[in-house]
C-alpha cells in the first residue's frame, strides 16, 4: 500500500503544473484565436516567434510595442489586441507575455 502511495505522489510530482499564469493570460486576451503555443495558425506559433527573434538586440522591447499596440502589418492577422473587440494589454502584461514567449524552446 506504501509502495502505492509513494509511485502515485511521483506520478503528481512529475506531471507539469496545468496552472500557467502566462497561458492563461494569454488565452485570456484572445492571443490564441491566432497563435498557438506549438504549430501555425493564422499567425506564428509562440515557439517560432522565439526562435526567429532569439538572440535579436531589443527583440524583447520591439515585440512588446507590437502586441500592446496591436497592428495589421504582423503576420497577416488584422485582429492584433490594439484592435477592435480584442482585449486590450497593458504595458505591464504585453512585458511579461514577451518574456514568456521569448524564453521558449
Amino acid at each position: 500500500m506504501k509502495a502505492l502511495i509513494l509511485a502515485a505522489a511521483l506520478a503528481v510530482a512529475a506531471t507539469p503544473s496545468l496552472a500557467d499564469p502566462m497561458l492563461d493570460l494569454a488565452k485570456s486576451k484572445q492571443c490564441l484565436d491566432c497563435h498557438a503555443v506549438s504549430g501555425e495558425l493564422t499567425a506564428p506559433s509562440f515557439q517560432a516567434i522565439a526562435k526567429e527573434w532569439r538572440g535579436v538586440k531589443n527583440a524583447d522591447i520591439y515585440l512588446s510595442m507590437v502586441v500592446e499596440r496591436g497592428g495589421t502589418q504582423h503576420f497577416g492577422c488584422n485582429m492584433m489586441p490594439g484592435q477592435g473587440a480584442r482585449s486590450k494589454l497593458t504595458e505591464a502584461e504585453a512585458t511579461a507575455l514577451v518574456g514568456w514567449i521569448l524564453g521558449m524552446k
